[in-house]
């Protein structure tokens, strides 16, 4: 496992546990003005409630459970008939040249209509035009791609990631219910006036403290990923794969024509140019 994904869970960590402090800490100010009595360790209860709600659910991520949620949350669906024969059939023949166990993986076919596939854990999802409508030799190829992020490490330090930022969206949730409540307490004149000058508070205070975070991370996870794609591209490389996964980013990249990025495109992507990575690719082909 190369040091990026540790990296990055890392910091995802350190993220989120600032974004769930600050919402406790908002949540228990709120609830000592409804006239609750204040406690005499606030501090010790709000690192509590947001170490739980950040590593529970993180925690919980590593079940084989919640990852079929997060795929299943994703588009993934269980594969039957002609797609579920071309997944088994390319999963046996990366596991049988990776020297792995069939059994230890999950496949699904995605809903989402584009030409992709993604792995998160031990699952590795490939979207149904990339499936049904692309050669055996280029879907083998990006199969091992996707292959090649579980065995070095990516995919379960994402699913970490992921569990980690969970509680993010139940923040997101409760805030819009308060945002909602002010709205409609608005046209009371003095209590109207209190509250939305509150939310007004709270979501500057949410928004800002999410761009100074999560605006830094956002770059590293970007440069990460990049390093993570080259990876998994050697990966199915010396499965001796490489030469489909070339075939199949050159088909991508027919269909949505991105070419070379520009400078500013290029720093907000996760991947890296479809070019580059076939060029590494061509090089790796003529020298093994």
């Amino acid at each position: 496992m190369s040091i990026t994904p540790v990296i990055l869970v890392i910091l995802t960590f350190i993220v989120n546990f600032i974004m769930d402090f600050s919402f406790w800490s908002v949540m228990l100010s709120l609830y000592y003005l409804g006239g609750a009595p204040a406690g005499t360790d606030d501090g010790t209860l709000l690192v509590k409630l947001t170490l739980a709600s950040v590593l529970i659910p993180a925690i919980l991520a590593r079940l084989g459970m919640m990852e079929r949620f997060f795929v299943y949350s994703e588009g993934g669906r269980k594969a039957y008939g002609e797609d579920g024969r071309l997944l088994e059939e390319g999963l046996e023949n990366i596991c049988r040249r990776g020297n792995l166990v069939p059994s230890d993986y999950r496949l699904y076919v995605g809903l989402r209509n584009e030409y992709n596939a993604f792995s998160l854990g031990k699952s590795i999802v490939v979207m149904a035009p990339l499936l049904r409508q692309f050669p055996e030799e280029e879907l083998l190829g990006i199969m091992a791609h996707e292959m090649g992020h579980i065995q070095r490490g990516h995919t379960g330090a994402s699913l970490l990631c992921v569990g980690m930022s969970w509680f993010g969206q139940i923040i997101v949730l409760v805030y819009n219910t308060i945002f909602l409540i002010c709205r409609l307490l608005v046209w009371i004149p003095f209590l109207g006036l209190l509250i939305n000058l509150m939310a007004l508070f709270i979501s500057l205070q949410y928004n800002i403290l999410s761009f100074l975070l999560q605006t830094p991370m956002l770059f590293i996870s970007r440069f990460g990923s990049r390093k993570e794609e080259y990876e998994a591209d050697a990966y199915a490389c010396r499965l001796g794969l490489g030469r489909g996964l070339a075939l199949g980013l050159c088909h991508i990249e027919s269909i949505y024509g991105s070419g070379n990025a520009g400078f500013f495109k290029s720093l907000l992507n996760d991947h890296p140019d479809t070019p580059k990575r076939i060029e590494r690719i061509r090089k790796y082909l003529e020298t093994h």
